[in-house]
């Protein structure tokens, strides 16, 4: 690969599918930075606002998007304040090397950059419930509520922010099923993204 030219891996994940262990293992394997909560704390300084806010954006924005509309007015939510910030950072991070991007729409966020690879991790649902039930520590029923409600949010959020379907297939340059595990799937993302970059 050409370590001059830049390029941007940018993955969005269902709920509980391990996309973010599998950005991490994508980004070894590629030798460049994954940037996936350390965005938080980058927006943070940025913003001024709390990390654990910048952080829960994804998955809890939504939340505010009613308050905001019935309110009325032009003024920006603490959410698009928040987003506007954060895409600065990654917009930033992208000037800088190459690097993999976990959510925070930076598919859309980058779409005027060259070289940008989106990649959708998805999983079974039993194995999302597996994994979100041990990593919680809650049942498996309350396991599946979690996911659904976090992917329901994250849907929301790439419609508001991102102007783009969440997990629709024709809005990714790849789509990959960790049922095969993380090591494997990032393997054959890493892959993927040779054969994009070398041509």
């Amino acid at each position: 690969m050409d370590n001059n030219k830049k390029y941007y891996v940018v993955v969005s994940r269902q709920f509980g599918s391990g996309g973010a262990e599998t950005a991490s293992k994508l980004a070894a394997k590629l030798g460049v930075k994954c940037y996936d909560k350390t965005l938080a704390e980058m927006t943070s300084v940025v913003t001024g606002f709390d990390k654990h806010i910048v952080l829960s954006a994804e998955d809890r924005a939504t939340n505010a998007f009613w308050y905001s509309s019935f309110l009325g007015g032009e003024s920006l939510s603490l959410y698009d304040k928040v987003f506007i910030g954060q895409s600065n950072v990654i917009k930033k991070l992208a000037d800088k090397s190459s690097c993999v991007f976990v959510g925070r729409c930076a598919q859309s966020v980058l779409k005027n950059y060259e070289n940008v690879i989106s990649v959708f991790v998805c999983a079974p649902m039993s194995q999302r419930v597996a994994r979100v039930s041990a990593g919680y520590g809650v049942s498996p029923a309350e396991a599946e509520k979690i996911i659904k409600k976090n992917d329901k949010a994250r849907a929301a959020y790439y419609k508001k922010y991102g102007n783009m379907k969440w997990g629709a297939v024709d809005n990714y340059d790849l789509v990959v099923n960790t049922r095969i595990g993380t090591s494997k799937a990032a393997d054959i993302i890493s892959d993927y993204v040779n054969e994009i970059i070398e041509k």
